[in-house]
């Protein structure tokens, strides 16, 4: 066990210019053990180069990683892989561990899923892979040779201090220095995982796998150790620590911050939650130079996002964080907004949330158009009112363009 070397090809779905964080890691992994590994990425290979390469050279498997949004590129792919070449295809992502055994029973050419983070799973399924134990290990999906549906056990949440260095090289400097708000905008995260069931966040699947052990936070030693690897090799201005819950941990993060300031001297921001904005964490940010905050409002009326979204801060909280964000000397915030609700009354919604930030006057505003994700209680909403267009849903690849809702 352990001696086996496979060559892999592994297939990032994505369009955005970033780092997918989760997909680098699984790669990183790999790598670590010494695994052959091909790394193509959407946003800067074809999906025609891809299948002419992966066709073209003796892989052992095709590992995809993908999200809801790009599930119908992955199966596409992946079927027209098959029809000309003998491969072991696994899917993982987001999608898989929503949908399981479906994907399996509905899609031939989908040898093996795996449901739930990936990274402790990956090197049992390549050390085990033709081995009696192989159909035993956690987190694996497979059709059994009657084509019946099997999905194992979940493995524990991985333990970050076990992963190894996260392997930036295999992105493009384009997208690990970002046009964000700020000069030299890098995404960095120092946690994984939110306490919080928003309904139209598929954190909630992930919650209902790990429960409250899902929110984990990297030795801060690690991440100084990778901050400074990003100072130096790229032309970082400002970190944005992205983490959805950063700001949980008061004593993490006053460490963290106070050793970002000292020890690598660049300006940094986060993403936060309102109700986390208290003078104690708006001193942490006066004291260490933080430079941009990013809140999520979603909605300005207060009886929907409380009843809807399973969001509970008041009007007067987001107005107050913001009122308090603005004395912090340099900082700028953005507020994060959707429109495109399934409900008869979204243009007054939008409304009511454009008339809430004109009060706030953040400095930048983001409105992206409410998707609802399979696993989510919007979704099972929409199915049972019947709100959702398949073939929109099929098709959109973004939050940005348009809505995947029936016409009303």
């Amino acid at each position: 066990m352990g001696m086996k070397h496979y060559k892999i090809a592994m297939v990032y779905l994505n369009t955005d210019d970033n780092v997918g964080v989760g997909a680098g890691y699984i790669a990183s992994v790999i790598l670590q053990h010494e695994h052959s590994l091909t790394f193509f990425n959407t946003n800067c290979d074809t999906i025609e180069k891809i299948k002419e390469n992966v066709l073209s050279v003796d892989y052992d498997f095709l590992f995809i990683s993908t999200n809801t949004l790009f599930y119908k590129i992955a199966l596409d792919l992946a079927k027209e892989i098959k029809a000309h070449k003998s491969i072991k295809v696994l899917l993982g992502g987001i999608h898989a561990t929503i949908l399981k055994a479906e994907i399996l029973k509905n899609n031939p050419y989908i040898d093996f899923i795996c449901v739930g983070e990936g990274e402790d799973f990956v090197i049992e399924f390549l050390d085990c892979y033709d081995t009696p134990e192989f159909y035993n290990i956690q987190n694996l999906g497979y059709l059994d040779e009657d084509g019946e549906a099997h999905v194992n056990s979940i493995r524990p949440c991985t333990d970050l201090s076990s992963l190894p260095k996260l392997k930036w090289d295999l992105f493009p400097a384009t997208s690990i220095i970002n046009p964000g708000p700020l000069p030299g905008f890098c995404y960095v995260f120092s946690t994984r995982g939110c306490p919080y069931r928003c309904t139209y966040c598929c954190n909630t699947c992930w919650l209902d796998l790990y429960q409250k052990e899902y929110l984990r936070h990297r030795d801060i030693n690690v991440v100084m150790e990778e901050l400074h690897y990003l100072k130096d090799t790229y032309k970082v201005k400002t970190f944005y620590f992205a983490d959805e819950m950063i700001t949980f941990n008061i004593p993490y993060i006053t460490e963290l911050f106070h050793r970002v300031k000292n020890e690598i001297g660049l300006q940094y921001g986060c993403m936060s939650r309102v109700e986390r904005i208290t003078p104690e964490i708006v001193n942490l940010f006066r004291e260490t130079g933080c430079q941009y905050v990013g809140l999520g409002i979603e909605c300005g009326n207060e009886e929907f996002r409380k009843k809807f979204l399973n969001r509970h801060m008041t009007n007067e909280q987001i107005i107050y964080a913001f009122s308090e964000l603005r004395k912090v000397p340099g900082l700028k915030t953005s507020s994060y907004n959707m429109k495109g609700y399934p409900v008869d009354y979204d243009a007054q919604l939008t409304k009511d949330t454009l008339e809430l930030n004109a009060k706030l006057n953040p400095d930048f505003v983001g409105m992206s158009i409410f998707f609802p994700f399979p696993g989510t209680k919007l979704y099972d909403y929409c199915i049972e009112n019947d709100k959702i267009d398949p073939e929109k849903f099929k098709s959109v690849t973004n939050y940005y363009t348009k809505s995947v809702l029936r016409e009303s």
